[in-house]
């Protein structure tokens, strides 16, 4: 599940311990992460993005539509979401407006995934941090899924059911049996998620259909049928199973809601507005004082990145790669607004969020827990729930809105040799997601992305200022020194994507 250093020290009270947690496994990309442990405690951490890729380098000298298919190769969990920022980076840098059906679309193709994308996440990367997979060996009912799986386990002896770190895990069985049964049900919606982005967009992953003046889709009774019964099988989902299965769990681990809180600080960008009021409003949120939001108060700093320049905003300054920098330790910059380190994700997207905050708090207080608790790795998983129902539920009136004798795009002529530039506010999963572009006679000559991994897992800046999941570990207990099973899940509450991280 996950790999751990053994240090040279043993652990004893008051001894400063060094442990490291290499590769941290169920995510996306390859992430070390060092702590310092003092008296069962994290004293400080570092996170280290361990790989250089380049795909910003790899734009420039490009005609401007070619990245629309490149950065959507940016991550292979994380592929549409690029699509999407990148086709408002390029509409910004052509000067165009998708008509109405291509904003609604736009906005479809993300809540699908993304809601998808969570389930994902909760269930297949999270939860074995959590429940005994092993338990399902002991099942003695009649449901056949569950017979076929015990059996399953006997034959093949995979790792999620026979090996694991230590930890206090969820082994009742009929506690853990319901977590396990929904773990195999949710490949399934997250298949037919994907079968409603390629219903819409042709394929999936890696949607071609996403342009910037909308979406070459033919608009048909059929196709908008399918896809409803999909998003209606997803929200069933989320409503019956998901949402009940984290208020469970929340239940079962409430320290959680005091472990991993970070910074307190939140960044939205806004979004989902093509149906008039915005599913969220951009804001940030600095030690619970709210803000309005100003794109060019971020700057990406490399204080402690492989790579040498100064502290730039993303529509300007350059930084080359730099291995032997003294002070370095990771391929992640730091982005930070108005110099504060932020977190970013369905968290900050939430309390943005009108509807949403009032579920969320709604949750938190019959779970017994107050407003400050939503910055806890409880409080991520909760509000990644609430998310995703209202993501559906925005999915469902966007197909409502679809007007089938209108156009889903907007022609233009990509091959104009078009100087200036465009910046794309766009959503994923994980977190706010920034593409900028510029561009001289048709040839892209900048392409920055600032994604959510490379908020949320950035290294200190030249302040010394720990990112926030760095921040977040501060205080993390550790029980189970061998497998660091607590740190494990404090960072898979920010459902990390590495690969993105270091684009």
């Amino acid at each position: 599940m996950m790999g751990v250093e053994n240090t040279t020290q043993k652990q004893r009270e008051g001894k400063m311990v060094l442990k490291t947690l290499s590769p941290l496994t169920r995510i996306e990309g390859h992430l070390r992460v060092e702590t310092e442990v003092k008296d069962r405690r994290v004293v400080s951490a570092r996170c280290r993005g361990e790989m250089f890729r380049g795909f910003e380098n790899l734009l420039v000298g490009r005609r401007p539509l070619d990245a629309q298919r490149i950065t959507q190769r940016i991550c292979g969990v994380c592929h549409e979401v690029h699509g999407v920022a990148s086709a408002r980076a390029l509409a910004s840098l052509y000067q165009i407006e998708p008509p109405p059906n291509g904003k609604i679309l736009h906005d479809l193709v993300l809540a699908i995934h993304m809601a998808e994308d969570h389930l994902l996440h909760f269930y297949h990367l999270s939860l074995p941090d959590y429940i005994d997979f092993a338990a399902a060996l002991s099942y003695r009912g009649r449901d056949p899924f569950l017979k076929n799986l015990r059996e399953w386990i006997k034959l093949k002896k995979p790792w999620l059911y026979t090996r694991k770190v230590p930890g206090d895990y969820l082994d009742e069985p009929e506690e853990a049996l319901a977590f396990i049964a929904h773990y195999a049900e949710a490949l399934t919606k997250v298949g037919r998620g994907a079968q409603a982005l390629a219903v819409l967009g042709g394929k999936a992953p890696f949607v071609h259909a996403i342009f910037p003046g909308g979406l070459t889709c033919e608009l048909t009774p059929e196709k908008l049928g399918q896809v409803s019964v999909i998003v209606d099988e997803l929200y069933r989902f989320v409503l019956d199973s998901y949402l009940p299965d984290v208020r469970r769990l929340a239940g079962f681990y409430r320290e959680y809601f005091h472990i991993g809180s970070g910074y307190r600080n939140l960044i939205s960008y806004g979004g989902f507005s093509s149906l008039g009021r915005p599913l969220s409003r951009p804001g940030v949120l600095v030690d619970f004082n709210e803000g309005p939001f100003f794109p060019e108060k971020i700057t990406e700093h490399v204080a402690h990145s492989y790579y040498r320049g100064e502290a730039e905003g993303f529509t300007r300054g350059q930084t080359q790669p730099d291995y032997d920098k003294p002070g370095a330790y990771s391929w992640i910059k730091a982005p930070r607004y108005d110099g504060h380190p932020m977190e970013t994700g369905p968290l900050s997207r939430v309390w943005f969020s009108d509807r949403g905050r009032e579920l969320l708090l709604q949750e938190l207080a019959a779970l017994g827990q107050g407003q400050e608790a939503i910055f806890s790795t409880m409080g991520r998983h909760l509000a990644r729930a609430i998310e995703t129902r209202l993501l559906l539920e925005f999915a469902n009136q966007a197909l409502e809105a679809l007007d089938l004798n209108e156009p889903t795009i907007l022609s233009f002529d990509p091959e104009m040799p078009v100087t200036g530039e465009g910046l794309g506010l766009s959503n994923a999963a994980r977190g706010e997601l920034l593409h900028y572009v510029e561009a001289h006679k048709g040839r892209i000559t900048r392409y920055q992305c600032v994604v959510p991994s490379t908020w949320n897992f950035s290294p200190r800046d030249e302040k010394g200022l720990p990112g926030p999941v760095e921040k977040a570990l501060e205080g993390t207990p550790v029980r189970f020194s061998e497998g660091l099973i607590e740190v494990g899940r404090v960072i898979r509450s920010y459902d990390p994507c590495l690969a993105c991280s270091v684009h």
